[in-house]
């Protein structure tokens, strides 16, 4: 492998004035340039770039922080933040934690010690504990944090979420128009904020309409395809006309459910989701959904966190994005 000294012996200047060069310290006559840039070509010369991110105090790394990238909702957004960062010279790394506390802490100690210039925190674990205090460490290193539906404004972290509560309050009360009643509705966890957040829409709608909140309408599906079954089985019990899913991908999983029991969509029991994904519109019939312009919160959040990086002022602490319905055929 080539080093220093053999693009310095080739260009026939000193080590230091290639060093210098490449870090951009020191500008050269344009033939001296022209030596080192084909010395560095005949060489296949590659710099150590952790050495120079020390020297030069960055890193030129950018990095997301995923749950889990199956989910389509968490992918479309990790598009957006790529679609962002690819214009810059960043480069963007990717860690998933399987939905798992401990591993997201210890993604964020791996990210402190490799010296990221920036971090984005993509939604969170199923239950998280500690009061995400991992989380404010690395704001306490300086180092710039955005949240994507994380904590809904619930810490001093700058954060793009989409309108949760309004998104599920339309979602039901276009059930409640078409005249369903017993809506029983499969949440991810009680503990998490997204989970609580469209529980706080579907309420409000009830309430909207005269109805009285139904706590056995309230089911956990954890954000996975077979405890979202065994939810849809649960509400089934409980004589449901429809069932609101607060993702796709449990929306899905209880239209399968639903189908698999021999009833008929949405003549039996209506099915309606959010997230707008690809999953609403591959099902038979198409799902009712609260779309989310997913790819454009990632892009938002890595322009935010660009700007964060660069002392820009007047950045928000909350992007609350827009929602909207997309009336489908299962409802």
């Amino acid at each position: 492998m080539a080093t220093l000294h053999d693009v310095a012996h080739l260009a026939q200047v000193s080590v230091s004035t290639v060093s210098r060069y490449l870090s951009g310290e020191l500008k050269v006559r344009p033939e001296t340039e022209e030596r080192i840039l084909q010395s560095l070509e005949q060489t296949n010369y590659c710099p150590n770039l952790i050495a120079r991110s020390l020297r030069m105090g960055a890193t030129n790394t950018l990095a997301a922080v995923v749950p889990d990238i199956y989910q389509p909702g968490i992918a479309g957004i990790v598009a957006g933040i790529d679609r962002r960062v690819k214009s810059t010279d960043y480069t963007l790394v990717l860690l998933m934690t399987g939905n798992q506390a401990s591993r997201e802490a210890e993604s964020l100690r791996t990210l402190l010690a490799r010296k990221v210039d920036g971090i984005i925190m993509v939604g969170r674990p199923a239950v998280l504990s500690g009061q995400d205090r991992h989380a404010e460490l690395v704001k306490e290193q300086s180092i710039p944090m955005v949240y994507v539906a994380r904590n809904f404004a619930e810490s001093n972290i700058p954060e793009v979420c989409p309108d949760q509560e309004d998104g599920a309050f339309q979602v039901t009360l276009h059930l409640l128009e078409k005249g369903y009643r017993a809506i029983g509705i499969i949440i991810g966890t009680r503990e998490h904020p997204d989970s609580l957040r469209k529980l706080a829409g579907y309420r409000r709608a009830l309430q909207s309409k005269g109805l009285v909140f139904r706590e056995e309408l309230v089911a956990e599906g954890r954000y996975r395809l077979a405890p979202a079954k065994e939810a849809t089985s649960q509400l089934l019990r409980h004589d449901v006309d429809a069932i609101f899913g607060i993702t796709d991908t449990m929306a899905v999983a209880a239209l399968k459910y639903v189908q698999e029991s021999n009833l008929s969509i949405p003549e039996d029991i209506a099915i309606v989701s959010y997230g707008g994904t690809l999953w609403a519109d591959m099902v038979t019939p198409t799902l009712t959904t609260v779309v989310v312009d997913i790819e454009e919160e990632g892009f938002v959040a890595a322009d935010l966190l660009l700007r964060l990086i660069n002392g820009e002022s007047g950045t928000p602490m909350l992007d609350v994005r827009p929602v909207h319905l997309r009336v489908g055929q299962s409802s």
